[in-house]
Formats: structure tokens, C-alpha cells, sequence
């Protein structure tokens, strides 16, 4: 008989659970000053990048993540839903070392209340809030998300307006909407899913009475796109996606130029379509965009209840001063969400109007070089290198202070 294979301890304290040896996943209690955060699946590799700094810090926090969709984050904070989730069952939290590697630990049940919700909508999109938001909870803004319409590189089709998005998705097989007429055909999320509540509410199909195949997360939505486009009629296939999910798989997926109620032409989110600058997110004429949304619970003197999440919100919102190993300006370009700096327009409802808005200190032009790797923009070290009347230097770049 076979001795049982021994696994090191320091493999379990480091990588939870490791599937392969049968080794149990640490207990998220034990770690060191853990932060409870659930909600949208697009906050993830922000909050990843995040958590290996705080990690490394002293005293280290240790943030532990639940992806199960942006409403739910929200009723975790709004409603105390608990957060729950084990290797075994298979939906287990995610945590990151100071390296930045993932891992797993457990929450048993009956679980613990999230000290904060992420969500890509307000709040008010996921549920009644006739009032607003309760006294006791505070909602940061982080960094802007687009929501896209994304088809397989194979088909034939380039644009969608709202109009024929409503009734692609409102009606289905009877849409009459050429070539999005076969329901099986149309990739959709569910009505806990942050982008389909932020589409929804932009083309008016409430989230859940969407027509189509509704997939249980982004990844699901891409392999559904990827296999039709292998199909016989790949130009039938429609998905909904987060513009950072879109971004990765620009090999094999599409995404399509959208022109909202009221405009005259269709936009993509980015300048080009070889771009990832979201040139057109950031100056408005691309419609489908949000901020995410930090939920925490605070005091009566406005305080967090929990001082390490308002330092983990902090950096995610852009309020915090992060240290040098954490450029999020450059690690947010990169992972094709859009940091507040770099926006020109705001909105302070799902798909409200936009106004315009002149971040305190822009990084436009930075954000660009991060993203494509170029920009038109002239480098400058003093505002006195930048000639351009009402120009100052921000972020190692001219910008324009409108």
C-alpha cells in the first residue's frame, strides 16, 4: 500500500487548498486583518493588484473576495446577505499574496457580513431605494467600466443602435431584427449581473426580462461566442460584455459600435478599433459606461465601520495616495477600465445625463501612453513646458484644465 503523500504546511498556509494533494484551505478568519469584499467579477484584477501591496505592508491587511455579481454586492452591504464559500463546494473566496499570486481560503457557514460591495451600478439599479442610500452606508466611486455588445470576429455584423438592441433583447425570436432573430443565438448574463442591469437600463429591457441564453458569468459569455463563431451562421450570435473582457479576447470577439437613443452615429468605447485608449468613454460619446461602486458602512461621524476596507477603498477609489509600487493609473489602462483622473465627462445616475468634469489632477494623456503604448500629448516635468494657453503638467504630460 501506497504511503499518503505529506504536504508541507507552508503550501497550505500560502495556496489554500491544493486540489491535487486533498490538503484543506485555511480558514479566512485566521488571516492576517482580512477585509470582506463581494460583488462584480470586473473589480477583480484591480483588487488583486491592490491587495498584494496591502499585503506587503505593515501591519498587512489581507483581502478576501467573492465574485457572485454586482446586485449581490450590493445587498451584502445593504441588506447584511452573508458571504459564504469553501473549496469543497467550490465557490470559494479569492486572496492575494504580496506577489500578487491568487489563492483560495474558507468562509464556513453560517458565513460573515462583507465589509464592503462592489458593484459596476448604483445601488438604486439593483434595488428600491425611493430614499436613497441608508444614513449608515457610504458609496465611493472608483474607476469607469464600459458594457458592450460583443459578436463573433466571424460575422459579418459592425454596429447596433438601441433601438434594435431593445428589440433584439426585449423580443427574441420575434424581434425582427436581422440577423439577431434566434434566441439561442443571443448571449445574455442575469438580472444580478451589473452589466446586464447597465444595458438593460440603457436600451429599456429591465434586467430580468431579457430574451436569450443567459450564462452564468463574462466567461461564459465568451466561449458561447467563441463556439458560434465556428458555427454555420456565425453572424446569428450576439453577447453582452464588460469592455475589459471584450478587450482581452479582441482574437476571437468583436465589439460592435453602439449608437444610443438621440445620437447620430455609432461609437466604439476606444478611438480605433486597434485602440484601448476608451477615448470615447472618457469624453462622452460612447454611452454605456459607469463607475464602480464601493459599498461600506460607516458611522455617525461619517467614519467607516472598519478602518482597514476604507484604506482598501481608499486606493480603489483614487483617494488614497498609493505608494510607488502601485501605479494604478498605468495597471487600470492596462486592464482596459478607466481611471476617474483620466475622465472628462461625470454622471451621477445609471445612464444619467453626462456633464462635464475636470478631474483635479488629469492623467488623460498618461493613461494613454499606458494603454496604447503612445500619445500625442507633450511630455513636460513644469506646467511652464506646456504652451498651450489653460495647459498644466499632470502626470508627466501636458493636459488641458478645462
Amino acid at each position: 500500500m501506497r504511503a499518503p503523500t505529506i504536504v508541507p504546511a507552508v503550501l497550505v498556509a500560502t495556496a489554500g487548498l491544493l486540489a491535487s494533494t486533498g490538503a484543506r484551505a485555511a480558514d479566512c478568519s485566521t488571516l492576517p486583518n482580512p477585509v470582506y469584499a463581494t460583488g462584480s467579477s470586473a473589480a477583480k484584477g484591480v483588487l488583486g493588484k491592490t491587495a498584494a501591496v496591502l499585503a506587503a505592508q505593515s501591519p498587512s491587511i489581507t483581502v478576501v473576495y467573492l465574485s457572485q455579481g454586482s446586485c449581490t454586492g450590493v445587498s451584502a452591504v445593504l441588506s447584511s446577505q452573508p458571504m459564504t464559500g469553501t473549496v469543497a463546494a467550490g465557490n470559494a473566496p479569492s486572496i492575494w499574496d504580496v506577489n500578487g499570486n491568487e489563492s483560495k481560503c474558507d468562509i464556513p457557514a453560517p458565513g460573515v457580513q462583507a465589509d464592503i460591495g462592489i458593484s459596476d451600478v448604483f445601488a438604486e439599479t439593483c434595488q428600491s431605494l425611493p430614499n436613497g442610500l441608508p444614513s449608515n452606508i457610504i458609496d465611493n466611486l472608483g474607476p469607469v467600466q464600459a458594457m458592450t455588445f460583443a459578436v463573433p470576429t466571424t460575422s459579418s455584423e459592425h454596429a447596433i443602435s438601441a433601438e434594435a438592441a431593445f428589440y433584439v433583447f426585449g423580443f427574441g425570436n420575434e424581434s425582427g431584427v436581422t440577423p439577431w432573430t434566434d434566441e439561442t443565438s443571443l448571449f445574455v448574463r442575469s438580472a444580478t449581473s451589473g452589466t446586464q442591469q447597465m444595458i438593460g437600463t440603457a436600451i429599456s429591457v429591465p434586467a430580468a426580462k431579457w430574451k436569450g441564453v443567459s450564462e452564468t458569468g463574462s466567461s461564459d459569455v465568451v466561449t458561447a461566442l467563441i463556439n458560434a463563431g465556428q458555427g454555420a451562421t456565425p453572424s446569428s450570435a450576439i453577447g453582452i460584455l464588460a469592455a475589459d473582457v471584450a478587450d482581452a479576447h479582441r482574437d476571437t470577439l468583436r465589439e460592435l459600435a453602439y449608437r444610443h437613443f438621440g445620437q447620430n452615429c455609432g461609437y466604439l468605447p476606444d478611438a480605433a478599433p486597434n485602440k484601448f485608449d476608451k477615448r470615447n468613454v472618457r469624453d462622452g460619446h460612447y454611452a454605456i459606461w459607469g463607475p464602480m461602486h464601493f459599498l461600506t458602512r460607516i458611522d455617525s461621524n461619517g467614519i467607516a465601520i472598519k478602518r482597514a476596507a476604507a484604506e482598501v477603498i481608499g486606493y480603489l477609489a483614487g483617494t488614497k495616495t498609493a505608494p510607488a509600487e502601485l501605479d494604478l493609473v498605468a495597471f487600470e489602462a492596462q486592464h482596459h477600465v478607466v481611471s476617474p483622473c483620466a475622465m472628462r465627462v461625470k454622471r451621477d445616475r445609471e445612464m444619467g445625463p453626462m456633464t462635464t468634469y475636470a478631474p483635479p489632477s488629469a492623467c488623460g494623456c498618461y493613461y494613454e501612453k499606458m494603454a496604447n503604448g503612445s500619445t500625442a500629448c507633450t511630455p513636460c516635468t513644469r506646467t511652464s513646458d506646456c504652451a498651450s494657453q489653460g495647459s498644466v503638467c499632470s502626470y508627466g504630460y501636458c493636459e488641458s484644465s478645462w
